[in-house]
């Protein structure tokens, strides 16, 4: 394309650089983003997003941010897709502090990020063990343009009851559900898995196991698992069979190599 005579326009050119960038090549899209430049191609919008892609992914977020200063001299506006993938850079890095006063230092300057940025901060914060930044930031959004989905909510649910914080945890999903964010089959199947494993919360994890029952939702293995798991943790051998018996019934076979051939223990 680049030898052709009428050279085409970097639209085209943006569709290579983008499969480049989704088949993990980096470099290889970065290569040829200055190949293009030298044939007097200028980049638009879009192809920087790529590039800024292709440097975080790469470790190189420093070219990332060099990159988003040419955005504005260009006079393009940087949009939630470069300012997200900026931020997932930094959150890749390790960089959670830095991304959060990026994040800050944006709200000042007028921009906004959607659901999908909020959403990798938050999965940042929490990887680092902030969760109680996690809350904070979740809650501070709240009321802006953008306003917090189920998923921002599961993945600090999900922070939570990996660190054993199972009541804060369920007090996270009464808050969303009370400001009318309906829970999922993923909030319910983390919860399921705080109740029983890191609290042994029975009755609890019951109650939400109902919930899942009640709204529809497909009980798959994993999540017959953790209660059978649950029951035999607490003593309630026959509860944990007749649980077992119930997934065989729905057409469910165990993953668990324990629960598959555990019934020959546990019976009388």
């Amino acid at each position: 394309m680049l030898c052709m005579r009428h050279t085409p326009p970097i639209i085209q050119f943006n569709k290579i650089l983008d499969s480049f960038a989704k088949m993990k090549h980096y470099s290889t899209a970065v290569s040829l983003s200055h190949r293009l430049e030298l044939k007097g191609i200028q980049p638009d919008l879009f192809t920087l997003n790529i590039l800024i892609n292709c440097f975080c992914h790469m470790g190189q977020i420093n070219f990332g941010f060099s990159l988003l200063t040419k955005i504005l001299k260009m006079g393009y506006h940087p949009d939630t897709v470069t300012l997200t993938t900026l931020i997932n850079g930094l959150c890749l890095k390790g960089q959670v502090k830095k991304a959060l006063y990026f994040h800050d230092k944006l709200l000042a300057q007028g921009f906004q990020l959607d659901q999908v940025g909020y959403g990798t901060l938050i999965n940042g914060v929490c990887k680092i063990g902030d969760t109680r930044g996690a809350i904070k930031l979740v809650r501070k959004i709240d009321g802006r343009l953008t306003k917090p989905n189920v998923e921002m909510y599961n993945t600090i649910i999900d922070a939570l009851c990996k660190y054993q914080l199972v009541s804060e945890a369920y007090g996270l999903f009464s808050e969303m559900t009370a400001k009318g964010i309906s829970a999922d089959v993923v909030t319910y199947t983390t919860l399921i898995y705080g109740f029983c494993i890191a609290s042994g919360r029975l009755k609890d994890a019951q109650e939400a196991f109902q919930d899942l029952l009640t709204k529809g939702y497909h009980l798959d293995v994993y999540k017959y698992n953790v209660m059978i798991n649950g029951h035999c943790k607490q003593g309630l051998l026959e509860e944990a069979l007749t649980m077992l018996s119930k997934m065989e019934e729905n057409g469910c076979g165990s993953i668990d190599h324990a629960v598959k051939n555990g019934r020959q223990w546990l019976r009388p």
